[in-house]
């Protein structure tokens, strides 16, 4: 199993260690959480199926998702290869042991001139100013980059799902209260049909307080297909069979994550990814530097002559050793190794550049959110004394329309209107605010802490703070 930190300090100089082969068939090993169960829609206008929605928390449904997501699983089989790509840099530093079997025709002796031989060739270096080295350095440079892929992809499909989970939960309270908006509604139009048969309305009254009820399920049905398209997303992301539904319930971590200064930005996977980048970057540039220079090696031969004609012949020894040093080093390649060693110095400088926009892009999203954010919860205080205003207004405008009537039945549709618009209102900027906090928790690099994705197996990587 391969092990995930995602510590922004030592994220170099991890010990990352392969246990086991990368398993295969990851999605067929995908189990769903036994809190999961079944409950009944909300409205059976949603489905059309008998399917039976599950219910799933925000925490849940992130789990099921980055369990079976294949971007998940590409990104941990790209992090397999490249820590291959570790050993084999690391084998320059053993011996090179080949073997093969020439066979050739000598004219220089009449009767012998065909010959076979068995080789076997060994070379190892014993010194070569850095090239095996930085060849090792930019191995690992690589796997560290990786590493911080798996964790972006699991942060984004995290971030994707838990902001799906959030536009279900907004369109299930928007579908309450809808429901809600049609039962006050329908509640006048009661009353002012009993006032019409008593003769204290008219007939228009009664055909007004019929038209609001007809807007009020018409906007119901906005609701529910906007319900209907967010379930369908967060059925792809999790991976489910049909429809599900996600409890209402915020988890405790997620509250309060724009608070504060962004102190642990450097966590986040992109700067992760930036700090690697300039690693592989300054490998690229010792190598280059190496490669001007000779390398030592102690080289041995042997040879063994398959035909014994060609032996007598020629007169040659059977069997054929030699062991020597070998001195080599590049005099002209075209310019190539200037050239190489130019472009590596140039990379390392976009490198540290992308670095430093990698940390102002993130400080700057998780400012922007952290400001927005405030501004929301201030609004919230507001929006909460508004509705409780508007509400009892609408229930003294209702006693006067019904017990003294001096109030019109207009003025009672307009203050149930107003209502909804207050709760509608509310409820946008309470969820608008939860996404806000997803966005300060993915920015930062916490949301893997926040969602309990830090210390479980995902798709054979383990996750570590």
């Amino acid at each position: 199993m391969v092990t995930l930190a995602a510590t922004a300090i030592a994220w170099a100089q991890q010990a990352w260690t392969q246990g086991a082969s990368e398993p295969t068939g990851r999605s067929a090993q995908i189990s769903e959480s036994a809190v999961q169960r079944e409950v009944s829609s909300p409205s059976s206008a949603i489905t059309h199926s008998q399917y039976t929605p599950r219910q799933l928390s925000i925490t849940e449904a992130v789990h099921q998702a980055i369990d079976w997501h294949p971007v998940i699983a590409e990104s941990v089989g790209e992090l397999y290869r490249r820590q291959e790509g570790i050993r084999v840099a690391r084998s320059g530093y053993f011996p090179q042991l080949s073997a093969g079997v020439v066979a050739g025709h000598d004219s220089e002796n009449n009767g012998g001139g065909d010959g076979h031989a068995v080789q076997l060739y060994v070379s190892q270096v014993i010194y070569d100013f850095g090239k095996i080295s930085s060849g090792v350095d930019l191995a690992n440079a690589e796997v560290s980059r990786s590493r911080a892929e798996v964790l972006q992809s699991i942060d984004r499909i995290a971030r994707d799902t838990a902001d799906a989970a959030v536009e279900v939960q907004r369109y299930q309270a928007l579908l309450e209260t809808s429901q809600e908006q049609i039962d006050s509604v329908s509640a006048i139009a009661s009353l002012v049909r009993m006032r019409s048969e008593r003769g204290a309305s008219s007939r228009s009254d009664v055909l007004q307080a019929q038209a609001r009820i007809e807007a009020a399920r018409a906007a119901k049905q906005q609701v529910i297909a906007g319900l209907a398209r967010w379930r369908s997303t967060l059925q792809n992301l999790v991976n489910a069979s049909g429809p599900v539904q996600v409890t209402m319930g915020t988890p405790e971590s997620m509250k309060n994550a724009c608070q504060g200064p962004p102190g642990e930005i450097f966590a986040s996977p992109r700067i992760l990814i930036a700090e690697a980048s300039r690693a592989e970057a300054m490998a690229r540039l010792s190598e280059s530097r190496a490669d001007v220079w000779p390398t030592l090696s102690l080289d041995a031969s042997y040879n063994r002559y398959l035909d014994q004609t060609y032996v007598d012949t020629n007169v040659l020894d059977e069997n054929e050793s030699a062991v020597f040093l070998n001195l080599s080093m590049p005099i002209y390649q075209g310019g190539r190794l200037s050239a190489s060693k130019e472009s590596a110095s140039y990379a390392v400088r976009a490198a540290e550049a992308a670095k430093d926009a990698a940390r102002e892009s993130v400080a700057r999203e998780y400012q922007a959110a952290q400001a927005q954010a405030h501004g929301l919860e201030r609004s919230m205080t507001i929006l909460d004394a508004r509705e409780k205003a508007i509400r009892e207004t609408r229930d003294l405008y209702r006693k006067q329309y019904s017990s003294l009537g001096t109030r019109t039945l207009l003025d009672l549709l307009n203050a149930e209107e107003e209502l909804q618009q207050a709760r509608q209102e509310r409820i946008e900027t309470r969820f608008d605010l939860k996404k806000l906090e997803i966005e300060c928790l993915y920015n930062t690099g916490d949301i893997r802490q926040a969602f309990g994705i830090e210390g479980r197996a995902v798709q054979g990587v383990e996750v570590l703070p």
